[in-house]
């Protein structure tokens, strides 16, 4: 009898511990993965600011677009402003405190970043602080603190001139370009043409019989080959010279040209060209051919920035770009000269 009662104990046990075990599963299969941070989703954002450790910008937009809420005239990326303000609005965490700490115990009495997102009629504001890997959320609107181990979107981390819209170096293959004026300098392509005609005349031999006669006319080939020349004009006079490997060096730089960043914007008087080395550049003007017809561009070369690249500015249109440094060194530093 005891053996009996202490094996049903043992099976009681057992499913208790059972069901432990399948409702801490089904418990814990029940929780979402992420929750969401508030219902920034639902917003219809129409202004949007951020701060970093750089400072605030302020973004405002109208009939679809954005605009720099503080100076109109500064030209916004209007697809990579929506993206970031479209991953703001996404923001997930991994758990939610519905009765955190308080705020300095999560750095958010001090945040790294400040988002304030508006549809109009209501502001939004979310402060984030990043504390090792982990960040930690809270909205204007309640208490409740969110964390979470995902990056925050790299957007937040920008300045105003990651936001402006530029155009970049229009792409001219090798074949396409017509003529390069580096400075003083003016290359222009030049086309020789070398035509090689062979004639092969067969006629047919004349049999001694006068009635039969035959004519054979062999075709005529023609091949055409078209060689490749630059008439190059500088202090020194005027020269036509062949394709070699400092010519394939020169145009491989003037195509080489790359552009890394966005300084500056509305840069219009030679005053403030003077800042960027701009009032006394170094100018390259490319013509080339497109399947419309003939297309060119202007850039000026002006001063290194200090750290990897010159400014740049294309086409006189007021934006001030950074190029490569080592696209700009390599043709600055090759010559013609003894073409």
């Amino acid at each position: 009898m005891k053996k009996q009662t202490r094996n049903l104990c043992i099976a009681a046990a057992a499913l208790v511990i059972l069901g432990g075990i399948y409702l801490a599963v089904s418990s814990r299969e029940e929780q979402p993965e992420t929750v969401a941070v508030g219902n920034l989703a639902d917003m219809d954002v129409t202004g949007f600011s951020y701060s970093n450790a750089d400072g605030t910008w302020n973004f405002a937009k109208t009939d679809g677009a954005w605009t720099n809420a503080d100076d109109a005239t500064c030209p916004i990326n209007n697809d990579t402003m929506q993206e970031l303000v479209d991953a703001i609005q996404g923001l997930t965490a991994d758990r939610s405190l519905e009765t955190p700490d308080d705020d300095a115990d999560y750095g958010l009495d001090d945040p790294d970043y400040t988002v304030t997102l508006s549809d109009g009629s209501e502001d939004v504001t979310l402060t984030a602080s990043v504390q090792d890997t982990v960040t930690y959320l809270k909205l204007s609107e309640g208490d409740t603190v969110y964390a979470t181990s995902s990056a925050l979107p790299e957007g937040l981390d920008n300045g105003l001139t990651d936001w402006i819209a530029y155009d970049n170096i229009p792409y001219a293959t090798e074949d396409s370009l017509t003529e390069i004026v580096w400075n003083d300098m003016t290359v222009t392509r030049v086309m020789e043409d070398t035509a090689e005609a062979e004639t092969e005349d067969s006629q047919a031999d004349t049999d001694e019989t006068a009635d039969e006669t035959a004519d054979e006319a062999g075709d005529s080939a023609e091949d055409e080959e078209e060689a490749v020349k630059w008439q190059i004009t500088d202090a020194s006079g005027t020269r036509t010279v062949e394709q070699d490997t400092t010519m394939d060096a020169f145009l491989n730089d003037v195509r080489g040209l790359y552009v890394l960043a966005c300084a500056d914007y509305g840069i219009a008087t030679e005053q403030e060209k003077q800042t960027y080395g701009l009032d006394d550049p170094d100018s390259l003007h490319v013509t080339y051919t497109t399947e419309d017809g003939t297309a060119s561009y202007t850039i000026a070369i002006g001063a290194s920035n200090g750290d990897d690249g010159y400014y740049a500015m294309l086409d006189d249109n007021g934006i001030v770009l950074v190029l490569e440094s080592a696209g700009v060194d390599a043709l600055r530093s090759v010559s013609l000269a003894d073409a």
